[in-house]
């Protein structure tokens, strides 16, 4: 393995030096990737100041092509020895000059004759002030009419024999055919308001509509005369409340007059009646019997079949049915998930080698051995046993102070931690 040398860094956190650095030793913040070395000595061999070497941990070389990030400030104007001739170069002062000596200034004026046909257009037009006789009019249509001037408007009027009404736009007007909004019509939304929507109108007031013809069966409306039409036309089978509940309490007038009558008025009744406390023989109630056979006497029973019982929870120890279940688990609970191997008495004793001193037996045995806990400061022979271990002198000095003289070392890696 190759020796491994690491600068004293650091990862993340605050960008810029370190706080204390040793005379001529090196830091890398990568938090803004810049390289640290301490300067001077104050005799205790701490730097007296800390210097960047390199800054964004890169470097403006002095030849090649280079591309350089972010906005730098120079403290004096940078000079070039070419002109720019790609879209992203500078352009030099001089480069410039040159090219601005050929441009007209930012305030210019032209002759006619440097703008291409504004002669000829020009010649095209009138004068700015003229006027027209009605010979000139060849166009009576609003088009023509537009082309008269103030002076005399109302001179070519008469010769053109248009009244005042020649004076209104056109656009008071509406077309021969054209639709309104809503709004336009006065009074209409208010009216439509108070009118009922055909789908499930919320009538109020007195709604009335046409009465229907008696035994009309349909979605027509049905108004009060109709059903009080269909009511008076009951006949003498029909239950009609006003006719046999004539003093609406509810109740049949008929069925009321029964309530009053006599016992001795009721027929067709017993002659003896059983009192109401009695009792009958098991042999008077069908199956009782046989169903009482089927069952287990309380005490000393005796079952068939495969009887069941609750499973009593684990640890009980009263008088309470055991189950096979309980069982089952009362030996798992003693077993306590021992392997195959070591789940009986037999290979518990195999196990411990049929010892009956086991216990004695391990504790001499460990009598003689190192304890964990005094990490080897119970060795009786320190020296030896690092002679055994194939440590050499280097074994014995401080981490803080290691003196190596002569050979030589690899596969080290020598950090200088972090900031």
């Amino acid at each position: 393995m190759a020796n491994t040398i690491q600068l004293k860094r650091r990862v993340s956190g605050a960008a810029g030096a370190p706080s204390s650095l040793k005379s001529g030793e090196l830091a890398h913040n990568e938090v803004d990737n810049t390289l640290y070395i301490g300067k001077g000595d104050d005799g205790a061999g701490t730097a007296t100041a800390i210097a960047a070497l390199a800054g964004a941990g890169a470097f403006v070389s002095l030849s090649g092509t280079q591309a350089i990030a972010g906005k730098k400030t120079f403290a004096s104007v940078p000079a070039a020895s070419q002109d720019a001739s790609a879209g992203s170069d500078l352009v030099r002062k001089s480069q410039a000059d040159a090219l601005l000596a050929a441009k007209a200034s930012v305030s210019h004026g032209h002759a006619i004759t440097d703008v291409t046909g504004l002669q000829a257009a020009l010649d095209g037009k009138a004068a700015s002030g003229h006027g027209h006789v009605a010979a000139d009019i060849t166009d009576s249509t609003a088009a023509g009419r537009a082309l008269l001037s103030a002076a005399d408007a109302a001179a070519q009027r008469t010769s053109l024999g248009l009244g005042s009404a020649a004076l209104s736009s056109s656009a008071s007007f509406a077309a021969a055919s054209h639709g309104h909004a809503l709004s336009d019509i006065t009074g209409l939304q208010s009216a439509l308001d108070g009118k009922a929507p055909k789908s499930s109108p919320a009538l109020t007031g007195v709604p009335t509509a046409p009465t229907a013809a008696g035994g009309t069966n349909n979605t027509q409306i049905a108004t009060t005369a109709f059903v009080q039409g269909e009511i008076s036309s009951f006949g003498a089978g029909d239950m009609a409340k006003a006719t046999y509940d004539s003093d609406n309490d509810g109740k049949v007038d008929a069925a009321e007059v029964a309530d009053a009558v006599a016992w001795t008025g009721v027929t067709g009744k017993p002659t003896s009646f059983t009192p109401s406390t009695h009792s009958h023989p098991i042999s008077q109630v069908t199956g009782l019997q046989t169903a009482l056979d089927a069952k287990a006497p309380l005490g000393s029973p005796s079952f068939s079949g495969t009887p069941s019982a609750p499973t009593a929870s684990s640890g009980t120890n009263t008088t309470q049915i055991a189950t096979t279940a309980f069982v089952a688990s009362a030996i798992a609970g003693l077993i306590d998930a021992a392997p195959g191997a070591l789940n009986t008495l037999n290979e518990l004793a195999a196990a411990l080698g049929d010892d009956p001193n086991f216990a004695a037996t391990v504790t001499n045995a460990l009598s003689g051995k190192l304890s964990a806990g005094a990490n080897l400061s119970d060795l009786s022979n320190s020296a030896t046993a690092r002679t055994n271990l194939g440590l050499g002198s280097l074994a014995l000095q401080s981490a803080g102070s290691v003196s190596i003289t002569g050979g030589s070392i690899s596969g080290v890696a020598l950090d200088g931690g972090t900031f």
